[in-house]
């Protein structure tokens, strides 16, 4: 069984420029994570730069007023690509190591 997690991070990611990339670089040993967008937007986000500013598949969609959310990973080294169509969204990100 995995161990829990004990230090949280907090990331308020403001997305400026509308369908433009921004990158969150995750801490090390990431073992959970949860974001939403604090206004009421749509986020595409990938876990791969090159697909969210100009949507190309495969990136996955955070719908309006919805969480995502990962347990039980462990994430070394990625980071976490978003964009939305609006400009000044700002997305509420936590992770756990």
């Amino acid at each position: 069984m995995p161990s829990p997690s004990l230090e949280p991070t907090v990331f308020n990611e403001t997305l400026t420029v509308a369908d433009k990339e921004y990158s969150v670089a995750l801490p090390s040993s990431t073992k959970e994570i949860r974001f939403i967008c604090r206004t009421l937007f749509d986020v595409r986000f990938a876990w791969a730069t090159g697909k969210v500013a100009a949507p190309t598949a495969p990136y996955l969609t955070l719908l309006a007023g919805m969480e995502y959310s990962s347990d039980d990973n462990d994430i070394t080294a990625k980071k976490l690509y978003l964009a939305s169509a609006e400009a000044g969204v700002v997305v509420e990100i936590e992770v756990w190591t």
